[in-house]
């Protein structure tokens, strides 16, 4: 079973490289563009966010964390994200819409990284990596491989709309069994998606509550 999924993966990797790569570029030009506004910002903005974050570990460090609450929030930011995704990429113009999702998500794990490291040094980037890390190892792995299905998708119907030798049944036909799958794949990662919002919830906060002790 794994043997399958793993060569099923290889093989979906391999047909829709260049949209990974792009979806991947995006994400990283929106990494880089969140660590470029926090050497953009102003002394006073930079004060402002110095301040709160310091309230912050001082609530995380004496007060217990409602983890259904930050359950709830988490699912309702990715899935919403996830969710947008899908509708874009049963559109025409989905395609440049879900790589500008994909770009915010990157710039906002930027400017959230590159903001503790500016101020915090070596313990801004432990921060980090219990903060940050553990959720986004299953949820921007998951947003980036919807991503690409998205894309091609939208791809897919462009190309269908295109393709004049297509009759309108036929089209019709293999574009509603090409939903069907397309829809049934997202819902599969969607999972991965709320597992990760878990870890999220009821996982890191644990480390983020010890180490802000020390912040």
């Amino acid at each position: 079973m794994l043997k399958k999924f793993r060569t099923i993966a290889v093989k979906h990797i391999q047909g829709n490289g260049v949209i990974y790569f792009f979806v991947c570029m995006f994400f990283i030009i929106g990494i880089s563009s969140g660590a470029f506004i926090v050497k953009a910002l102003a002394d006073y903005q930079k004060q402002e966010l110095i301040s709160y974050m310091r309230s912050f570990f001082q609530i995380l460090s004496n007060k217990p964390i409602d983890a259904s609450s930050v359950l709830k929030q988490s699912l309702i930011n990715n899935l919403q994200t996830a969710a947008l995704i899908w509708i874009l990429g049963i559109t025409v113009i989905g395609m440049p819409l879900i790589l500008l999702l994909v770009a915010i998500r990157g710039l906002i794990i930027g400017f959230t990284v590159g903001f503790l490291v500016e101020q915090l040094g070596m313990k801004g980037i432990l921060f980090s990596l219990i903060s940050i890390f553990p959720q986004n190892l299953l949820i921007i792995p998951s947003i980036i491989v919807i991503a690409v299905i998205g894309i091609g998708f939208s791809k897919m119907i462009v190309q269908n709309r295109l393709n004049k030798s297509y009759t309108s049944y036929n089209m019709n036909n293999s574009t509603f069994k090409q939903f069907i799958l397309y829809s049934t794949i997202n819902a599969s990662i969607f999972f991965f998606i709320i597992v990760g919002s878990m870890i999220e919830a009821y996982v890191t906060p644990i480390f983020m509550k010890a180490l802000s002790k020390y912040m």
